[in-house]
C-alpha cells in the first residue's frame, strides 16, 4: 500500500497595495471575526491583544482606550502586526498575518472610526444596556493599521482537509463558556 502525503498550502507573501487586494485577505476582512493584534513594549516583548476590526479605504480601523498599552506602545513604535483567522475542526483553516504601521487618531477624527467598528459587533436594532454603552465608550481612539505585507494561508481545499473531511475525522473544536 503506498501512502500519499499531502504537504501543507504554501503561505503566499503579498507586499504593499496587494495585502489588501488579496481575495482571502478581503474575505477575512469583511467576515466579522476577532483579530490578534501585536505591537512591540518598551523591552521589545510582543503584547499580543485580541480586537474588533472594520476594514477602511487603504488601512483597517481597530478601536481601543488611549489608555491602554497598545496605545503607548505605538506612540513609540508604529509597527504592528494583525492576525486574522478563519479556523475550524481538522485542516479547514484561513487565515493572514499582517504587517504594518498603526497611526493613533484622536479626538473628532476618532469618533467615525470608533463607530464604525463598534457597527459590526454590536447590533443598533436594540438600546444597549448601560454596561455595554460604558465598555464602549472606554474606546475613545481609533488605530489606523496601514499593511505593508502579509503572509496567507488556506488549508480548506488541501487533499488533506479534504480527505479528513470525508472520513469525519476531524474533533471538533471546544470553546470556552461564557463567564459568570
Amino acid at each position: 500500500m503506498v501512502c500519499v502525503v499531502s504537504d501543507p498550502t504554501p503561505s503566499r507573501p503579498l507586499t504593499r497595495d496587494a495585502v489588501l487586494g488579496d481575495p482571502l485577505v478581503r474575505e477575512l476582512l469583511e467576515a466579522r471575526l476577532v483579530g490578534v493584534f501585536a505591537t512591540l513594549d518598551s523591552s521589545g516583548t510582543i503584547h499580543a491583544v485580541r480586537m474588533w476590526y472594520a476594514a477602511g479605504e487603504g488601512y483597517v480601523v481597530l478601536a481601543t482606550g488611549s489608555r491602554s498599552q497598545k496605545v503607548r506602545n505605538l506612540e513609540r513604535d508604529s509597527r504592528a502586526s494583525l492576525v486574522l483567522h478563519d479556523s475550524r475542526p481538522g485542516f479547514e483553516v484561513c487565515g493572514d498575518s499582517i504587517a504594518g504601521r498603526a497611526e493613533v487618531v484622536r479626538g473628532l477624527e476618532a469618533r467615525p472610526l470608533v463607530d464604525l467598528v463598534h457597527r459590526r459587533y454590536v447590533s443598533s436594532d436594540v438600546g444597549p444596556p448601560p454596561a455595554v454603552r460604558e465598555f464602549l465608550a472606554s474606546d475613545d481612539v481609533a488605530l489606523r493599521f496601514r499593511p505593508e505585507s502579509a503572509l496567507t494561508w488556506d488549508e480548506r481545499r488541501s487533499p488533506a482537509s479534504r480527505a479528513l473531511r470525508d472520513v469525519g475525522g476531524a474533533l471538533p473544536l471546544v470553546p470556552t463558556d461564557p463567564r459568570p
